[in-house]
């Protein structure tokens, strides 16, 4: 399993994607989003478009291992398997330059599956259910763009692949 963190303004026991895009957005995909820096999870602990809350979470939590065929990266190629899979059950063949980055192969089968113009959230939604069904995880970039092999941040798909480990209340006063 690997380790993450997720910062939130509320205490609960188990995520629910209904709430998915309220407080940060979709930019990265539909899905929980999840970093390696606790220090990034204490930030986004606190809500964006609230007052700032005395109280606060930062979880830490157990996804599977990621491994190269079980995830994309935002500004990566999609590994070959994953693109076979998605081309099986698509059953038609994804374009080679919607292959060359992840974030683009997201945004085309989500508008593909809807038949939308432009990316949003039904298109990101149903991109995260047809990625999970094919094996794939999550939506993974890095913590810091100028710095790629560093921490990772990621958008897991299914909220039931993130397994909450420990909760922390955070008391700003």
């Amino acid at each position: 399993m690997a380790k993450f963190y997720h910062g939130s303004p509320f205490w609960f026991d188990k995520f629910d994607l209904s709430q998915a895009g309220e407080g940060t957005g979709i930019k990265f995909g539909f899905g929980v989003y999840l970093t390696e820096s606790e220090a990034s999870a204490v930030h986004y602990s606190q809500p964006r478009n609230m007052p700032p809350m005395k109280d606060h979470c930062l979880y830490t939590v157990e996804i599977p291992e990621l491994t190269e065929d079980n995830h994309i990266v935002s500004a990566k190629p999609v590994p070959a398997s994953i693109v076979a899979r998605a081309e099986a059950k698509l059953g038609r063949s994804v374009p080679e330059e919607k292959t060359l980055m992840g974030k683009e192969f997201r945004k085309w089968i989500g508008m593909t599956l809807t038949g939308g113009k432009k990316s949003g959230f039904a298109e990101e939604k149903a991109a995260a259910q047809f990625l999970d069904e094919i094996g794939v995880i999550c939506n993974v970039w890095p913590q810091a763009q100028n710095k790629p092999d560093g921490l990772r941040n990621c958008a897991v798909f299914n909220a039931d692949k993130v397994r909450i480990v420990k909760m922390l209340h955070i008391d700003n006063l």
